[in-house]
């Protein structure tokens, strides 16, 4: 069974020619409208409010504990916003825990920084975190992505979980949690930067006011 579908549409740079954004779908789930796919990926959008943090790559991987601080945090603060529909803090707080310390985990300077942006859209929360990757990074990436793409997603999920087990990595784990565990549909893009390297940002909306248990583990 193929995991997901990727379509891309590409556009200019103001900086530098590389511009690309990308939406993820599970190839079993139901057609995604195009409405639905313009959304994900439409950058100016109706919001009710807002949320910006900017953290410091290396104190999250120094305290590896403040992804999960960080994480808890935002999940609690939009859970009295949505208390009335029985919104799952504790989806919410792992969705947001994985991206972060994916973003954490493969910034590529020290002194980089994550940004997450929370954005209340009534009946879903969109959650953009961005990086800065280097060429290699961004390869690896979009190498993870192509293997999803091709293969089975519970052998996928399988097979890093066994690597996680054994203590010899689990690469990747996070994005396949997001895509098998929670059926997340997820957007990203790439922003080549005056540096050397890449903009990552990845993008997700979590429906909030209704399948609520489609999101419980």
């Amino acid at each position: 069974m193929s995991f997901v579908t990727l379509t891309s549409t590409k556009q200019t740079n103001p900086i530098k020619a590389e511009h690309s954004q990308n939406y993820i779908q599970m190839k079993n789930e139901k057609p995604v409208t195009t409405e639905n796919k313009s959304l994900l990926l439409e950058q100016k959008i109706f919001f009710h409010s807002q949320l910006s943090i900017a953290v410091s790559a290396a104190d999250m991987n120094f305290y590896w504990k403040r992804c999960d601080v960080l994480s808890n945090f935002i999940s609690q603060f939009y859970f009295h916003s949505y208390e009335a529909k029985k919104l799952d803090k504790n989806a919410i707080s792992t969705i947001i825990n994985e991206l972060v310390e994916n973003a954490a985990k493969y910034s590529d300077k020290e002194n980089s920084t994550v940004y997450i942006e929370i954005k209340d859209l009534g009946t879903d929360l969109r959650l953009e975190v961005k990086n800065h990757v280097t060429p290699w990074m961004k390869a690896i990436f979009e190498n993870k992505i192509q293997t999803i793409k091709d293969g089975d997603i519970n052998q996928l999920y399988f097979d890093a979980l066994e690597s996680r087990n054994n203590g010899s990595g689990s690469e990747g784990m996070g994005l396949l949690i997001l895509l098998k565990d929670y059926q997340l549909k997820l957007a990203y893009e790439f922003n080549e930067t005056e540096e050397h390297g890449f903009d990552l940002t990845i993008r997700v909306h979590i429906p909030v006011e209704s399948n609520q248990k489609d999101l419980a583990l």
